[in-house]
């Protein structure tokens, strides 16, 4: 095959030139012929396999190469490799032939097999009888006999074989009984009970209407004569002997700061100037007291960097916080610059994990922090490799750099995105030359590699805005360096490895998928992006089959943004709420996945200004009821709540009445029913705070820092530990450190 297909070439590459140079007129003067390529000018190579072509691009662009397994012709293009079909056009189909002559006749088929004998005919019928003869004459009578002896008695006859025994007889049917209540009626005037008997003709084991056979009834008696009425008792009387209990909450002099209760008894006897037998328990009659006191415990855990001063700050949990069984991980600002710390829950122990850089190994910096099995990867900078890899394995508590992505810069892993599937994880990074990709590290085998480069020319810059894993496929948004893609959609197959763009929602540019909202409602995510005809509105992507569509525009207005999610987003059961900005303001919008509706909840800043649900802090949800900071029409921005089981909204408290208590602004936690959250209430500056949701009661727990705000949890660590929760503050003296607030428990008889 790979002869005469050269020699095709050859006579190709020799007819080319000759083309034009037959014929004209030997009178005129030749004009000067177009250049023609010769034999030098061919690009044309031979391969064994098309895997064994090179890349196409700009060095191979227009060569022909010679697939010998093919045995065809594959050319680099400017859309990559292109097959070459030699094969000329089909010629027209032929004329059908002429029909063939008759076939000889077969030969004659041999004689079937001779027929069964028929049945025997019947028997004929019997002749008729005969006609009896006359009777003759009577003779004479002969003369008596002598008797003869008897003869002697015959042997007895043998027994008769038995008879086969008869087929058994049919099942007998099941007689059948019910009860059931008879009311009051014709059958029986005061009630009974009603008793059908019948046979189960069918078999089914249930007695049927059609096979009662018998009902009988056994009535109630008729009720008697009502007996006459009792004389009255004597009216009773409070004794003095009635032990009486009352329940109030302690005195504020007990100091029971997370509340309590005192449980008083005592006997209506009088006793101390009281009234006996009132039915009311006086303090004189007190006899026995029961005090249930819970207090706030709230205290600094340990000075990191004991340097003196509100400048001594050792920020713990700015960059990453991670439990891992009862020791906090995290970093901390301690002589030695920012490095990875540890603190022990347990026994109350504080130490720096790492000296990764001795001037600031920044661990956590650029957004990577993650737990697989025991061991804690993040992002850190050695200062040599920049800022890269690592992990700590907190078992046998070694720590190293897991690779190095960008060897003459910082790769930032997990700048914008890092999601662990299975033991791999996935994340952003850039290895100096392709930009910022999508990078994995196998935590199983230590195997770290590109996944994909999706922008060619510079960064893609994954999960910028939106990180979500649907079963093995991840989405997120990526810049693929095109006019009309940009900021889309995309997609990669962990499975399978494979990467691609989901959609195109602007035409015209970025859509910015995920810009504010992200959330995955069973197969269908829910997010926000901008078509940039509508603006900024809500879309979904449905996974399993792959459709795409605008599920609101909720601003109306052409190029109008709405901004979903702009300052919160959560789902409750099948509804998304979320902040959206109308001609009413930012307020909270809530859309129903199973019937596609969307409405305004709540215009709680009432069309003056905007409500702003969630502006400065992350909603939580309590039961059915979501609670956030939002903006009222004659107040700040305080702590509000909308319950979604009767649709209702309303303030919570107003914790700062001149100004805005900001609730939640850095740290927001539930512990039971209580919300403990930072807010400023104008006079204590920034301190802790909580929120009884089942009483509605808010108070300040702890005034940490006297002098000003003490911020809490301002850098980052808020984390519960069993009761304890931790959490950064400053108290004014020895800058931001780590402190805990725990509630103790008291008990006492009186």
């Amino acid at each position: 095959m790979k002869r005469p297909i050269a020699l095709l070439l050859c006579l190709l590459m020799i007819t080319m030139p000759l083309a034009g140079c037959f014929g004209g007129d030997d009178d005129e003067s030749p004009e000067t012929p177009e250049p023609t390529p010769s034999m030098d000018d061919w690009d044309v190579y031979y391969v064994a396999s098309s895997a064994d072509l090179p890349n196409c691009n700009s060095d191979t662009l227009g060569r022909l190469y010679f697939v010998e397994a093919d045995a065809g012709f594959q050319t680099c293009t400017s859309t990559g490799w292109s097959f070459i079909d030699l094969t000329g056009p089909a010629g027209t189909d032929g004329t059908n032939g002429a029909d063939g002559a008759d076939g000889t006749n077969g030969a004659d088929g041999t004689n079937g097999a001779d027929g069964t004998n028929g049945a025997d005919g019947t028997n004929g019928a019997d002749g008729a009888d005969g006609t009896n003869g006359t009777n003759g004459d009577d003779g004479a009578d002969g003369a008596d006999g002598t008797d003869g002896t008897n003869g002697d008695d015959g042997a007895d006859g043998t027994d008769g074989t038995n008879g086969t025994n008869g087929a058994d007889g049919a099942d007998g049917l099941t007689a059948l009984a019910v009860t059931s209540v008879e009311p009051a009626g014709s059958n029986c005037p005061d009630g009974g009970l009603k008793i059908e008997v019948g046979v189960d003709d069918n078999g089914n084991g249930s007695l049927e209407a059609n096979e009662v056979d018998h009902t009988q009834y056994i009535c109630n008696g008729a009720d008697g004569q009502n007996g006459a009425n009792g004389a009255n008792g004597t009216d009773g009387s409070a004794s003095p002997n009635t032990m009486l209990t009352s329940i109030s909450p302690p005195a504020a002099s007990l100091g029971c700061t997370a509340g309590g209760w005192v449980i008083n008894q005592g006997l209506d006897n009088g006793d101390g100037g009281g009234t006996a037998q009132n039915g009311v328990l006086e303090s004189g009659e007190i006899d026995y007291a029961t005090t249930y006191c819970s207090t706030y415990e709230v205290w600094q855990v340990d000075e990191i960097r004991p340097s003196g001063g509100n400048y001594g700050y050792s920020n713990p949990g700015s960059a990453m916080t991670i439990l891992v069984g009862d020791t906090l991980y995290f970093d901390a600002i301690g002589t030695s610059g920012t490095e990875l710390w540890a603190h022990d829950t347990g026994n109350s122990s504080t130490w720096q994990v790492a000296d990764i850089n001795s001037g600031s190994g920044c661990p956590g910096c650029q957004g990577m922090e993650i737990l697989v099995g025991d061991t804690l990867y993040f992002s850190a900078n050695d200062g040599s490799s920049g800022i890269e890899l690592w992990a700590h394995d907190t078992s046998n508590h070694s720590t190293w750099q897991v690779a190095d992505i960008n060897s003459g810069d910082s790769s930032r892993p997990g700048y914008h995105m890092v999601m662990l599937i299975g033991d791999t994880l996935y994340f952003d990074a850039d290895d100096g030359s392709s930009g910022k990709e999508l990078w994995a590290h196998d935590t199983g085998n230590s195997s770290t590699w590109q996944v994909a480069e999706i922008n060619s020319g510079g960064s893609s810059a994954p999960g910028y805005y939106m990180e979500i894993l649907v079963g093995d496929t991840l989405y997120f948004d990526a810049d693929d360096g095109t006019t009309t893609g940009a900021i889309e959609l995309w997609a990669h197959d962990t499975s399978n490895s494979s990467t691609w763009q989901v959609v195109d929602i602007s035409a015209w540019g970025s859509s910015y998928p995920g810009y504010y909202m992200e959330i995955l409602v069973g197969d269908t995510i829910y997010f926000g992006a901008n078509d940039m005809w509508d603006g900024h509105e809500l879309w979904a992507h449905d996974t399993s089959n792959s459709s795409t569509w605008q599920v609101a525009d909720i601003n109306g207005i052409s190029f109008g943004d709405s901004f979903p999610g702009q300052y919160m987003a959560t789902l409750v059961g099948d509804t998304l709420y979320f902040s959206a900005n109308t001609s009413s303001g930012r307020e909270l919008w809530a859309h129903d996945t199973s019937n596609s509706s969307t409405w305004q909840v709540a215009d709680i800043g009432n069309g003056a200004v905007s409500g702003s649900p969630g502006f400065y802090s992350t909603e939580i949800l309590v039961g059915d009821t979501l609670y956030f900071d939002a903006r009222g029409v004659n107040g700040g921005q305080e702590l509000w709540a909308h319950d979604t089981g009767n649709s209702s909204t309303w303030q919570v408290a107003e914790i700062n009445s001149g100004g805005d208590s900001r609730p939640g602004y850095r740290m927001l936690k539930l512990i039971g029913d209580t919300l403990y959250f930072d807010a400023d209430d104008g006079s204590s500056d920034r301190e802790l705070w909580a929120h009884d949701t089942g009483n509605s009661s808010t108070w300040q727990v702890t005034d940490i820092n006297s002098w000003g705000s003490s911020s809490p949890g301002y850098y980052g660590m808020d984390i519960l530990v069993g009761d304890t929760l931790y959490f950064s503050a400053s108290d004014g003296n020895s800058g931001c450190e780590l402190w805990a607030m725990m509630i103790e428990h008291s008990i006492t008889y009186d």
